[in-house]
């Protein structure tokens, strides 16, 4: 049975009120009371409630990031280095981080984001809220946390509308840079291996592919873009069909690193020489491009700076700040 403050009061012969004093720290006691107190609380083996006691405070410092992403077991090495990030820079803020992955499907229904976020929001032990989901946010899933006041960020998507604060990164940007730069290799046959359509990145990514080419007269053939779904054995399936096309494209643009990889294999294994008889570059900047053979060009998206931004964003919030929509840049790294 756990030691209570009112053990400690009996022992030290106050009342518990003198205890929660000299715990605290707070308020005026004699020193010879408050030298009873910590002798009764440490030969009781006295430890405090910490949460209760922040629920008294009305401060926990914790922050709690929800990611609504697939696989809950088995996180893509994407989200793993976001949430690390997350992690980090929350820490460096002075908040402890608390995690709750959700998936597709929660309880055997299709989750309601909307519910979800609403209930953390009137959890009193969270002092803020990080959203970071695969799918789409709108903003009728976190009008209520508005309307609650409850800080929160939305982290690698934008969500317009009153209220919202969030930080993203410059998809369309980063996708233009890395078929501009096929181009200014010579490639004129460029072909794409777009993400999932639902995949509001994935459709940046595929427009900024389309807008690059037209913007340097360059043809658009619908034989050049195999849609994927960013796993890697997308990407090695998509370049089987393009290794069918006359003529062959000189170099892949792909949506994500995965697939880049994917595509990688299947050209190493025809005997395709990667740079020389094929350009392949990808979208994400993971660990892994750094280690094939040979290594990738990919555009590299600022984790760190991600994780930074956004656990700025929501300390300043929990503080009153004001709400922002902040984009980063990325950029190609060969």
């Amino acid at each position: 049975m756990s030691v209570t403050i009112k053990d400690v009061a009996r022992l030290a012969g106050v009342s518990p009120a003198t205890v929660s004093i000299v715990l605290n720290g707070k308020g005026k006691v004699s020193e010879e009371t408050r030298k009873k107190v910590e002798e009764a609380a440490q030969k009781l083996g006295y430890r405090p409630n910490i949460v209760a006691r922040s629920l008294v405070r009305g401060k926990t410092n914790t922050i709690l990031l929800c990611a609504f992403i697939k696989e809950q077991e088995k996180l893509s090495a994407f989200y793993g280095e976001l949430i690390n990030r997350l992690l980090a820079a929350i820490s460096r803020e002075g908040y402890y981080l608390q995690i709750v992955v959700k998936g597709e499907f929660f309880n055997g229904h299709p989750l309601d984001k909307r519910e979800a976020l609403l209930n953390i929001a009137r959890n009193s032990l969270f002092e803020g809220l990080v959203v970071l989901s695969h799918w789409p946010i709108h903003y009728s899933e976190v009008s209520d946390l508005v309307k609650e006041n409850f800080p929160f960020v939305i982290v690698n998507q934008r969500v317009e509308g009153e209220g919202v604060s969030y930080v993203d990164i410059d998809h369309y940007g980063g996708a233009k840079e890395a078929v501009k730069y096929l181009i200014e290799k010579g490639h004129r046959q460029i072909a794409h291996l777009r993400g999932p359509r639902e995949h509001r990145h994935a459709e940046e990514r595929y427009r900024a592919y389309i807008d690059t080419l037209l913007d340097f007269g360059i043809p658009i053939k619908k034989e050049y873009v195999v849609e994927g779904n960013f796993r890697r054995m997308s990407g090695r399936e998509a370049m089987e069909k393009l290794l069918q096309i006359s003529p062959l494209p000189t170099a892949v643009f792909a949506a994500n690193d995965k697939m880049a990889i994917g595509a990688l294999q299947v050209a190493k294994e025809r005997g395709i020489k990667i740079h020389d008889d094929i350009a392949i570059v990808g979208f994400d900047g993971i660990e892994a491009v750094k280690y094939t053979d040979p290594p990738l060009p990919t555009v590299e998206q600022p984790l760190g700076e991600l994780g930074k931004v956004a656990a700025e964003l929501l300390v300043e919030s929990i503080k009153g700040g004001e709400v922002k929509k902040i984009v980063l840049p990325c950029r190609l790294t060969e």
